[in-house]
């Protein structure tokens, strides 16, 4: 009873830090909404582009290593499988919280859009985008993406789901729709700050390294018909063709 509740209060406790992770999150791409419960003292600019490439090479770090098969193995040969997701997202909302509330700001411009419709269109493309990463977890398995699926099943001895090949909608239209939705939140600003702009240009390089690497992974586990949804459907832009070599 005691290691039953001890997971079910870990997997609960991982999610409710991604709900709050990426509260700040939306709060963070739309300028700052959520006041930081730390504040950042003054330091120079070159420093505080130091100090945010950092925490982006911190977060790049955690993301890339502990998704792969070879830490997987490692790591719940120490821990319960069960948990091996949870923790996953527990550490990353963490390391995600500490980006957004100690982000050091370097606010010399790059761009500013002043008329008001149009800012509040670009904050509708940035709002847009958080949608389609909501409806993309949505789409394949949502509790099973943030831990709570295998918590659950654990403790109800039920046993684990193997993954599954499935193409909803936004996977027809897309390989990733995840990532093209937060692609969207990241560039879509009215103000385009020093700071904002290595937060999107980091993020959207890890994206795109992060990409390389589980499209790999995909290709392994389900073969042919990945190499063939792969061949039919874009990656990252609806409706991108592919150079035909």
């Amino acid at each position: 009873m005691a290691r039953t509740l001890a997971t079910l209060t870990v997997g609960v406790g991982a999610y409710m830090a991604f709900l709050v992770t990426a509260t700040y999150g939306v709060s963070f791409t739309l300028g700052g909404v959520l006041p930081a419960p730390f504040g950042a003292p003054p330091t120079s600019a070159l420093l505080a582009i130091l100090i945010d490439s950092g925490l982006l090479a911190l977060f790049g770090v955690q993301h890339s290593v502990m998704a792969r098969a070879r830490w997987k193995r490692w790591w719940t040969s120490i821990i319960p499988p069960t948990l091996e997701r949870s923790l996953y997202v527990l550490l990353a909302s963490a390391i995600l919280l500490a980006l957004f509330w100690f982000w050091q700001p370097v606010p010399t411009l790059i761009w500013q859009i002043s008329d008001p419709l149009l800012r509040a269109s670009v904050n509708g493309i940035c709002l847009a985008g958080w949608v389609i990463v909501v409806l993309a977890t949505f789409q394949l398995d949502h509790f099973e993406l943030f831990g709570l699926q295998q918590v659950w099943r654990a403790t109800r001895n039920r046993p684990q789901v193997a993954p599954e090949f499935r193409t909803p909608i936004l996977y027809q239209i897309v390989r990733h729709p995840l990532m093209s939705g937060f692609l969207l939140a990241f560039w879509a600003t009215p103000v385009m700050t020093i700071d904002r702009l290595v937060f999107a240009l980091g993020m959207s390089l890890y994206i795109l390294i992060g990409l390389a690497f589980e499209e790999r992974a995909l290709r392994r586990e389900f073969g042919p018909v990945y190499e063939k949804y792969e061949a039919a459907v874009p990656r990252l832009i609806p409706f991108a063709k592919k150079r035909r070599s």
